[in-house]
């Protein structure tokens, strides 16, 4: 694969955004690229880097050397909310980088006793002869000793190396962590060296993870919770069997519109008459509901327990379809041959959508399932493909 190509399968993956060295990594891991050059990840950087800037890029930064795919970015109301915390982050770093250091080392005190550190043991140390130690605490968890720390703050825009960490080490007390805090990063030698065996574990806190501390323990930071109502419109499409769009005042509001799926031709909604999956042929499901447990039961027989992991995992925006309990279902159906419940009080169109999730998940293509329509006897019946598709009952031999 090319180095974008791997990165993206990574991704794909991981189901989250991750930092170029670990995207590196685990490309080499499962051998998908074949490095020329000693420095991989380098190379894995500058690619993903300069690809992120194009408009049909399939990658998007998700922090400093952190990326993730374009796919996963929210639309509407919960884009532009992103888009402001994102933008809140930003200043926030920034603002750690322009504080004087004496206030820059108070903050970290304070982050710490937000963090659950002994207030009354939280020191920020004199500005010499502190071994490079610049604040120390007392961490008291319910029932266990206390675990006492010595922090080093770094104001830095450099990495930090590993002589830093060198350092901090050799100024430890018995039974003291160590732990360096930094608005950069740091470098790999810094992070071979904090975790060396044989010697004390040095914590290391970049730039990046310090921002999200600080958002977390609302230090320097308020949260404002702002309710917005929206339909559960898959609740309802399946009620009342269409779809339900957004009111005009919600769609006013939304950044980028999300793109919506082009409705199934009707002939596609048609009563069913068995289906073909996986190079096998049922007929005799004559309902879409037959046809969903049909699925479900063949998928079932197929993968064996890797089905249930999978299809349990498959939901809409609210619920889960499938469950090992019927509670919450309006209409519960068990799946043949298994100890799962799906619901089934749902569209034809709906059922389309579900059975298509569920192929994905277990690593098939859309292709691999079609269902026959239930034509006139005058007119030529015809296989329909569907993305999204569904099966049930009896297996020709």
């Amino acid at each position: 694969m090319t180095y974008l190509d791997a990165a993206y399968s990574i991704l794909h993956a991981a189901g989250r955004p991750l930092r170029f060295e670990e995207i590196t990594e685990a490309a080499l891991g499962r051998k998908l690229i074949s490095p020329q050059g000693l420095t991989p990840e380098a190379t894995m950087a500058s690619r993903l880097y300069i690809d992120s800037l194009q408009e049909d890029s399939r990658f998007v930064r998700a922090g400093k050397g952190v990326f993730g795919l374009v796919q996963w970015r929210p639309e509407g109301i919960e884009a532009q909310v992103e888009k402001i915390n994102r933008a809140t982050r930003e200043q926030l770093h920034g603002l750690l980088l322009e504080m004087p250091s004496d206030r820059f080392e108070a903050l970290i005190g304070e982050l710490l006793i937000r963090m659950g550190f002994d207030e009354s043991t939280v020191t920020v140390t004199r500005r010499s002869g502190d071994g490079g130690i610049d604040v120390t605490g007392l961490y008291r968890a319910t029932g266990l000793t206390g675990v006492s720390a010595a922090v080093q703050a770094k104001r830095w825009k450099a990495n930090v190396q590993a002589p830093t960490v060198t350092s901090l080490r050799g100024s430890l007390q018995v039974q003291q962590q160590g732990i360096i805090i930094s608005t950069s990063d740091f470098s790999k030698g810094a992070r071979v060296e904090a975790t060396a065996p044989n010697k004390s574990y040095i914590g290391l806190i970049n730039g990046q993870e310090l921002v999200e501390l600080l958002v977390r323990h609302k230090v320097g930071v308020r949260e404002k919770p702002l309710p917005v109502l929206s339909l559960d419109q898959e609740f309802w499409g399946d009620l009342i069997g269409q779809s339900v769009e957004p009111p005009a005042a919600a769609s006013q509001v939304t950044a980028t519109p999300a793109p919506v799926a082009p409705p199934l031709p009707e002939a596609e909604l048609a009563k069913p008459d068995g289906f073909t999956l996986l190079g096998q042929h049922y007929p005799g499901a004559a309902s879409w509901r037959a046809v969903l447990l049909g699925v479900c039961s063949s998928l079932a027989a197929h993968h064996g327990p890797a089905f249930a992991d999978a299809a349990c995992a498959v939901k809409g925006r609210t619920r889960h379809y499938v469950a090992s309990s019927a509670d919450g279902m309006i209409s519960p159906a068990q799946i043949p041959g298994t100890a799962l419940w799906i619901e089934t009080n749902q569209s034809a169109k709906s059922v389309v959508q579900v059975i298509g999730k569920l192929l994905a998940a277990l690593g098939h293509a859309p292709d691999q399932f079609t269902v026959n329509r239930a034509m006139p006897p005058q007119i030529e019946s015809r296989p329909v493909s569907t993305q999204n598709a569904e099966p049930y009952l009896h297996r020709d031999r």
